[in-house]
């Protein structure tokens, strides 16, 4: 923002926030994301409360993570997931900060790293599997915003009405290992 009379930048107060520690991704081998509703619910219902927050209401929200490549990526997904669901972004459009292209015009500059003077850029890579192997293929954080985005238009989630305490619940493997049994009786 530039000040009208003055002409010059303003210059507005940060409020910094990092979940890097807050959420836990709990792999099987190699694998490190992304991560599931529960977290985003969870990461968008923080934000959601800062933006909210008149003790903010002059602030720049800056949302970090650390240098490491899955903390990057983890926090990409966060933060494009919620542009999609809030801001009512493509899921190309959330990705573009992190390409620095949208729609073949380049508008901003990826992410670039502290170390090397500023050589590597730091995008995200992709998501590994659940096995011990080299992946065979590349789950990107677009490839998981779009899910996302074909999820929430055919009504597959609604955090208008999301229970967490139930995901929760549902998402541990001894309940979700009990109900497939239960289901799989059932069914003949």
């Amino acid at each position: 923002m530039t000040n009208a009379s003055t002409g010059q930048p303003e210059s507005r107060p940060i409020h910094y926030f990092c979940i890097d520690q807050d959420f836990e991704y709990y792999n099987f081998y190699l694998d490190f994301g992304p991560f599931n509703l529960g977290h985003l619910y969870q990461f968008c219902r923080m934000l959601n409360e800062k933006l909210d927050d008149s003790r903010f209401s002059n602030h720049v929200i800056c949302y970090y993570s650390s240098a490491a490549p899955t903390n990057r990526t983890n926090a990409a997904y966060l933060i494009c997931a919620w542009q999609v669901l809030y801001m009512n972004k493509t899921p190309e459009e959330s990705f573009a900060g992190f390409t620095g292209d949208k729609g073949g015009k380049v508008v901003s500059s990826p992410p670039r790293s502290v170390m090397n003077g500023g050589d590597d850029v730091l995008s995200p890579i992709p998501f590994h599997d659940a096995t011990q192997f080299v992946c065979t293929y590349d789950l990107t954080v677009l490839d998981c915003i779009r899910g996302l985005a074909k999820a929430r238009a055919y009504g597959f989630f609604d955090f208008g009405s999301f229970d967490l305490k139930e995901y929760r619940f549902y998402e541990q493997v001894e309940v979700r290992d009990y109900t497939i049994e239960i289901v799989s009786f059932c069914t003949f």
